[in-house]
């Protein structure tokens, strides 16, 4: 009955987004304002991080140690239960694209006004499976990166670095077995379009770092001159 009760609710849910679809991305419950794609209450709650001013940050922690990059941001702070967290599975499994599209434009603005994120040469989304993008009918870091690329006016390339080994879900791992589980399913297939240029790889959310981390190893090894990371959100 649970299921059935869950499967109903969510069907309502999309129904609703389907039939009013001036709703809040954030809750899909009250109308949104003139000149955001969220309502007032959800606007003024909206989590976003001050990653773009400060050189030191959750994102940039996460590698500390581990890979060097250049610059390293979050847009919002993600927690268990939160708006943030309804929006990244709105996202990732309910073809809500559009969520992606705005956070994407939010994130390249605020990336053009940083004064200290450098403009790269390239922006490169974190891979997923292809078996995946069939499943879901896109990757969500790719919507999220092809909006930044909007904003900033820099390509985006999809078909650089790709996922060929498809793994069992990061969910509930430790950070050592999440760095295990994806240490050599990246593969870099165009090198020359990054050798010697400065990248920006897009991510939909940093929780550990270890998928992230493994990216940007294969994109050193390909002889990316930086490597900058831009994600929707950061757990922590």
């Amino acid at each position: 009955m649970k299921k059935i009760a869950h499967y109903i609710k969510a069907l309502v849910g999309d129904l609703i987004h389907v039939l009013f679809p001036d709703l809040c991305l954030a809750c899909s419950k009250s109308p949104k304002t003139r000149d955001a794609a969220f309502c007032v209450e959800c606007l003024h709650a909206m989590p976003y991080t001050d990653h773009f001013l400060l050189k030191e940050n959750d994102v940039t922690k996460h590698f500390r140690g581990r890979i060097n990059i250049q610059h390293g941001a979050a847009l919002l702070r993600f927690r268990e239960g939160s708006m943030v967290q309804i929006m990244l599975h709105n996202l990732k499994y309910k073809k809500r694209k559009e969520i992606g599209e705005v956070l994407g434009e939010i994130a390249g603005k605020k990336l053009l006004d940083s004064p200290i994120f450098s403009l790269p040469d390239l922006i490169i989304p974190v891979p997923v499976h292809p078996k995946k993008v069939r499943r879901r009918g896109y990757n969500q870091s790719t919507i999220f990166g092809k909006a930044v690329s909007a904003a900033i006016h820099v390509s985006i390339a999809e078909d650089v670095l790709i996922k060929e080994t498809e793994t069992t879900s990061q969910t509930g791992k430790s950070r050592t077995e999440r760095v295990e589980n994806v240490s050599e399913v990246f593969v870099l297939n165009k090198p020359e379009a990054i050798t010697g240029r400065n990248v920006l790889i897009v991510d939909d959310v940093v929780t550990t770092g270890a998928t992230l981390e493994a990216c940007c190893l294969k994109l050193k090894e390909g002889g990316a001159k930086s490597i900058s990371i831009l994600s929707i959100a950061v757990a922590g």
